[in-house]
C-alpha cells in the first residue's frame, strides 16, 4: 500500500514523481487525471484523453479589503497527496492543501478526490471539500468564492449552462455534460455567464458580489458561487460539493439518474 506523501514549507520535494511534474501535481484514477498547482489552482481535468477544464480557482474577501484575493496569496502551510483507491489503481487520487493568514487567523483547507470511470466511458467524478477555520481570537467576516470555467470537449465555445435551485451548476454541449452540486451549505449568491465577464470580477480592483444570473447559451460558459460567512473564534465552516462529467447522447438523463440535477487555453 502506498503511503500518503506530505508537503511542508521545508520539504516541498517530498511528493512522488508519479504525481509531481515540475510545479504541477497530477492526480490519476482509472480513465481520468486532474492537474493542480499552487499558483493557478486546478487547470486540467482529462477524461479518456479529453481535457474539459480551463480553470477552477478560489477567492476570498475580508473586511477592509478593496477587492477579492486568490487563496494562493495566503501562506502555504502544508500539502498532502494520498492514494485512497489503492486496490484498483496505484496512483495518487486525492490532494489536500492548507493555506493560512496569520494576521486574521483564517485558515483555508481544500481537498479534492478524483474517481475515474472505465476506459472509454467518458465518465469521471471529482469530490471537493473546503474548510474555513478561524484560529484567531476575534470573529472573522469572510466572503468566499468558487470560480469555474469548463471547456467541455476541449472547446471554449458552444456550451450552454444553467444554475438550478441556487446550488447546482449544469453545463453541456453536443458531446458532454457536466454537473456540480453543492451538497452543503447553500451558497449565498451565484452567477453564470460569459467567462470573460466573470473572470473580470477577480481582477477589477473593486469589491464584487455575484448577481444571480443563472443561464447562458452557446458561448464560453463559466460560473461562480459565493458564501458570506461569520466565523467566531475557533469555529470552522465546511463546504462539500461534487462534480461529474458524462458523455452525450443522453448525458443530461445520466446526470439526473445520478442525482446531480479547440485548442486548450492556459492562463498566464
Amino acid at each position: 500500500m502506498k503511503a500518503t506523501a506530505a508537503i511542508t514549507l521545508a520539504a516541498l520535494t517530498a511528493l512522488s514523481t508519479s504525481a509531481l511534474a515540475g510545479d504541477e501535481i497530477v492526480l490519476g484514477d482509472a480513465n481520468s487525471t486532474a492537474t493542480f498547482d499552487n499558483s493557478n489552482g486546478q487547470y486540467s481535468w482529462t477524461v479518456d484523453g479529453v481535457d474539459h477544464l480551463y480553470a477552477q480557482e478560489f477567492y476570498f474577501r475580508l473586511p477592509g479589503y478593496n477587492n477579492e484575493q486568490n487563496i494562493n496569496t495566503l501562506t502555504l502551510l502544508g500539502q498532502a497527496i494520498n492514494d485512497t483507491n489503492t486496490f484498483s489503481d496505484d496512483r495518487y487520487d486525492s490532494i489536500s492543501t492548507l493555506y493560512g493568514d496569520s494576521a486574521s487567523g483564517l485558515e483555508i483547507e481544500t481537498t479534492f478526490t478524483l474517481r475515474g470511470g472505465t476506459d472509454g466511458s467518458g465518465i469521471s467524478d471529482l469530490a471537493e471539500q473546503i474548510s474555513l477555520t478561524n484560529t484567531g481570537t476575534s470573529t472573522i467576516f469572510i466572503s468566499f468564492f468558487q470560480y469555474v470555467d469548463f471547456d467541455l470537449g476541449g472547446d471554449s465555445d458552444g456550451d450552454s449552462g444553467m444554475i438550478v435551485d441556487g446550488n447546482i451548476a449544469q453545463q453541456w454541449n453536443g458531446e458532454f455534460a457536466l454537473s456540480e452540486t453543492v451538497v452543503t451549505p447553500q451558497p449565498t449568491f451565484y452567477q453564470m455567464g460569459y467567462e470573460g465577464d466573470l473572470y473580470e470580477l477577480w481582477n477589477n480592483d473593486q469589491i464584487d458580489n455575484l448577481n444571480g444570473d443563472s443561464s447562458l447559451e452557446d458561448d464560453d460558459v463559466a460560473w461562480a458561487f459565493q458564501w458570506d460567512i461569520e466565523l467566531e473564534a475557533g469555529d470552522s465552516f465546511l463546504i462539500s460539493k461534487d462534480k461529474s462529467i458524462v458523455p452525450a447522447p443522453g448525458s443530461m438523463a445520466l446526470l439526473a439518474a445520478a442525482g446531480l440535477i479547440s485548442t486548450r487555453r492556459r492562463r498566464a
